[in-house]
């Protein structure tokens, strides 16, 4: 069962004139992914769920938990299990949880959306693939209609065909970044470096997994390159980029640092509402700090981009199931090597997210 949590008072509430919108394009949307022969539960945690005895839930992170794990059992007790839950509404309809950061950064707590599927709170691995459509940060007028629309038109089109990788990465991290590609299985990768390469020009178009091994800045909204010989950092993408671009069924992977940040620092568009609004099916990145290794071999934040591309390239996968993959191949492979993760790889486990419907079939 794919879960779609849609607080249609809260979203009414906010979106005021508005919501007559929104709301048509969220029913457009649940009506593509019937339509794309996905079973979905659509429910208001406002309004509980009567048909399984679910209470009414708060839209605060801690009832919302509860009443999803008891959602859970009650679907469990009719021999069903949550395969995907599917956020509708940026943080001011349903607020991102918040973890313990295991590193001693200048983060503080992890926001995340994976709080809605931990079995432990704990823990660091979830149940269930949790995916996110949001709104900008401030609130930009018409930009949650356009997000769901383009999702209705991702179920209908289907699965795209296959095309290569493109991958933009620092030139500081080249030798990292063309082995999460080789770790992958990619062998025909288009790899742009900067400097010099930028992604201006429409250098996006017609991607199907865009890999971005960039830095980000807490002052900046662009993603930015380095030479291999200087600290300086040089712009590579940034939202101005992005006008016009045809990214409609890309998957973008982004380590960059506050990647996933919905609010401009600029107080223009965010990157990763510009990418959604230039029709990327998903979008997966963190909002604070990330880690991985400067020289291979690859670390943390670059061995999950190498298992979710390589999940992402097989035949039938869904984006939200593509990410936990990704995420249980991690923690695997750390338990395997060192007996348990180190913190840095628990952050990096419960700091990325997806933007996007989890259940959309990708390829």
């Amino acid at each position: 069962m794919h879960l779609a949590l849609t607080p249609r008072r809260r979203l009414a509430a906010l979106y005021g004139p508005e919501a007559p919108a929104v709301l048509a394009a969220l029913d457009l949307a649940l009506a593509a992914r019937a339509g794309a022969g996905i079973a979905s539960h659509a429910y208001d945690p406002e309004e509980g769920l009567p048909d399984l005895d679910i209470a009414p839930a708060a839209l605060v992170a801690e009832d919302l938990v509860a009443q999803i794990g008891a959602m859970a059992k009650a679907l469990a007790a009719r021999g069903t299990i949550i395969e995907s839950l599917w956020i509708v509404g940026g943080p001011r309809a349903v607020p991102f949880g918040s973890l313990p950061n295991p590193v001693p950064d200048r983060d503080g707590p992890i926001q995340t959306d994976l709080i809605y599927a931990l079995a432990d709170q704990a823990g660091p691995l979830a149940q269930w693939a949790v995916g996110r459509t949001p709104d900008a940060e401030p609130h930009e007028p018409g930009l949650l209609t356009t997000f769901l629309r383009h999702i209705a038109v991702a179920h209908g089109a289907g699965p795209w065909p296959q095309a290569p990788v493109l991958a933009l990465s620092a030139a500081r991290w080249s030798a990292v970044s063309d082995q999460v590609l080789a770790g992958a299985g990619v062998t025909d990768a288009l790899h742009l470096l900067s400097p010099p390469a930028t992604a201006g020009g429409g250098a996006l178009d017609g991607a199907r997994i865009i890999y971005c091994n960039l830095h980000g800045v807490r002052h900046a909204d662009p993603w930015f390159g380095q030479a291999p010989d200087d600290s300086e950092l040089v712009e590579a993408l940034g939202p101005a980029d992005l006008g016009g671009a045809g990214l409609a069924g890309a998957v973008v992977i982004s380590q960059a640092c506050f990647g996933a940040r919905l609010g401009s620092p600029a107080g223009e568009r965010s990157l990763a509402a510009a990418l959604l609004a230039a029709g990327a099916s998903a979008v997966v990145a963190a909002h604070g700090l990330t880690y991985g290794a400067p020289d291979p071999p690859p670390s943390e934040s670059d061995l999950l981009a190498q298992g979710l591309i390589a999940a992402l390239l097989r035949p039938g996968a869904r984006a939200g199931a593509a990410l936990l993959e990704a995420q249980t191949g991690l923690l695997r492979a750390r338990v395997l090597e060192r007996g348990q993760p180190d913190a840095d790889d628990i952050k990096t486990l419960l700091g990325f997210g997806l933007y996007g419907d989890p259940a959309l079939r990708v390829s």
